[in-house]
């Protein structure tokens, strides 16, 4: 029995305080009553400088509601400031009672429109304040007016036929917000099982690349092992710049991982050449080529696009000719990384690499990058000399 309250407490809280998610809708009421309190106004005898100022104002209240600030507006405020304005002459109206019983509809009207336009919880405050001022307008009654103007009996109607209005309005506006919430809190559900659903086919694909890392493992160990450490600097420089969080960074691991997985397609015969003929030298640089169109047939697209990009350079004489910010980001972390652990394969202490990288720097490669490689350089040597004091105290 609690749980049904609490949840009823939670579905109502929720209704009341629900936005309308119906613009277009919103905006035509809104065209509306400025249009029905205009029409008021002007339907009169009686000329003054009073009405030509309510007129002004409910009519740069109608440009604003059609200007830019208003239809695109996010802030609930703004349409309560404007629906309160017309509020206000609309009561002027129904106390002037120059259209008869017409007056009190036209003010009826805008606490209707007030409802739909603001949702339940403003449009119900607009609308209690409404009633309120038509119900202490007929009980004040001064000098009879309203009964010279309106007649006794539709006095006394008129405010049971109010509450009777905004209720079924409330009803009616109840029963949309809560079809915005579901189609609302649907989308989001759906959303959540698309995102699931690609989770799940990413790591099937991811289980895939390692498979695919021990193919290129098998045909060469040294290869594996430069691929491996590839990978764990692109990682390091990709959370070093503040990119966060695992599932994010290990796409980094694996871009690094599988930036040479195209060399499956090329010929033994050469691949381990240490120097190669111009012809060989362009059948070896299209392994990229073969290893984006491995990745990008599992729907690995920023992976692909670091392994196609990898040997590209800053200044535009890479592989494929892309220079500076044309080279995608997840690439030129991989290029950088790569660039490290072949220094590092050759034997270059770290302190020396980061001499080398420095002197790339806007040249082959991304300063940006080249600065935070460095950053985790640093770090690298920082550990080794710890562990190398630690190693010599132990003794």
């Amino acid at each position: 029995m609690t749980t049904r309250i609490e949840e009823f407490l939670a579905n109502f809280i929720e209704s009341l305080t629900e936005k309308p998610q119906n613009r277009e809708m919103a905006l035509w009421l809104k065209r509306v009553a400025c249009m029905a309190t205009l029409w008021a106004i002007v339907y009169s005898s009686k000329v003054g400088s009073f009405r030509a100022v309510l007129i002004f104002t409910v009519a740069l209240v109608a440009w604003f509601i059609d200007s830019e600030v208003s239809v695109h507006n996010t802030y609930v405020y703004v349409d309560v400031i404007c629906i309160g304005i017309v509020t206000g002459v609309a009561l002027t109206v129904v106390m002037w009672g120059d259209l008869g019983q017409i007056s009190c509809f036209i003010a009826l009207c805008i606490s209707l429109l007030a409802i739909f336009i603001l949702g339940l919880l403003w449009g119900n405050v607009l609308g209690l304040f409404n009633f309120l001022a038509v119900a202490v307008v007929f009980a004040v009654n001064v000098n009879n007016k309203m009964v010279d103007i309106y007649s006794k009996e539709f006095c006394d109607r008129f405010i049971y036929i109010m509450i009777c209005f905004i209720a079924t309005a409330n009803f009616m506006m109840a029963g949309m917000t809560r079809y915005w919430i579901y189609k609302k809190k649907y989308r989001e559900n759906l959303a959540g099982l698309i995102e699931k659903g690609k989770a799940g086919r990413t790591d099937v694909y991811l289980k895939i690349l390692i498979a695919m890392y021990k193919t290129l493992e098998t045909k060469s160990p040294d290869m594996a092992a430069h691929s491996e450490r590839t990978a764990v600097w692109s990682k390091l420089i990709a959370r070093q710049m503040g990119i966060t969080g695992e599932d994010r960074l290990k796409y980094f691991y694996y871009a690094g991982l599988l930036h040479d997985i195209g060399k499956i397609g090329i010929p033994d015969s050469f691949m381990f050449k240490e120097t190669l003929t111009d012809e060989e030298y362009e059948i070896y640089k299209t392994h990229v080529d073969i290893g984006y169109d491995i990745l990008s047939k599992l729907q690995l697209k920023e992976i692909s696009e670091a392994v196609l990009y990898h040997h590209e350079k800053w200044k535009g004489n890479g592989y494929k000719g892309l220079r500076g910010d044309e080279i995608p980001e997840m690439a030129r972390i991989v290029g950088v990384a790569n660039y490290i652990t072949r220094l590092e394969r050759e034997g270059i202490p770290l302190k020396e690499i980061k001499e080398q990288l420095t002197a790339q720097g806007g040249k082959a490669y991304d300063i940006r990058i080249v600065r935070t490689a460095c950053e985790v350089i640093d770090k690298q040597i920082r550990q080794e000399e710890e562990q190398s004091i630690l190693g010599q105290s132990a003794f």
